[in-house]
């Protein structure tokens, strides 16, 4: 069945969704701006007008992807909420977080959507872990603490570094060792 010579909709927003979509079906390594395009039925071509190349689509899924755990953290009222939130959203999409964890400082600096969606992820941590008249450094500080804990716990958790246990008891057993 030949391809259609236009896509009609909002490309760009498509490509996104399918491009999450196959990252967490077959892996980061196995997405590529043509599998996209064959998702979303539009020629890789297209696309080029929209991403620059498979980088600035991958740099647009995880700020995607720091967009959606800002919105998620957004329910949480407290360090113990926001660990768990975090844990579940890494947890239940692990190769998008896998990416979002990937982007080094300089894709931060030079892409804005991921800059933006960067910063209001600190954001809602930094009202919800370190929310009071500390001064900023320790506020960062505080947030980085349970950032460094969550992530680390999750990396050894989602290799299997760590004794098999289920995610519910990950999830409990790092708020422990929060002392939350």
């Amino acid at each position: 069945m030949p391809r259609k010579a236009y896509h009609h909709g909002d490309l760009p927003k498509q490509a996104l969704y399918a491009a999450r979509a196959l990252i967490e079906e077959v892996g980061v390594d196995h997405t590529s701006l043509r599998a996209v395009a064959a998702k979303i039925d539009t020629t890789h071509r297209a696309l080029y007008n929209h991403f620059a190349d498979r980088d600035a689509l991958l740099s647009a899924v995880a700020a995607s992807g720091y967009r959606d755990l800002a919105a998620a953290l957004t329910d949480a009222n407290n360090a113990a909420q926001h660990m768990k939130i975090y844990a579940c959203f890494a947890l239940k999409h692990p190769r998008l977080y896998g990416l979002m964890m990937q982007q080094n400082y300089k894709a931060f600096e030079t892409v804005p959507a991921l800059r933006q969606a960067a910063d209001a992820l600190i954001q809602v941590s930094l009202d919800t872990l370190a929310a009071g008249p500390d001064s900023d450094d320790q506020r960062r500080r505080t947030v980085m603490r349970h950032w460094m804990l969550v992530h680390g716990g999750l990396s050894l958790h989602l290799s299997g570094v760590l004794r098999t246990r289920s995610d519910a008891a990950f999830i409990t057993e790092i708020l422990a060792i929060a002392g939350l």
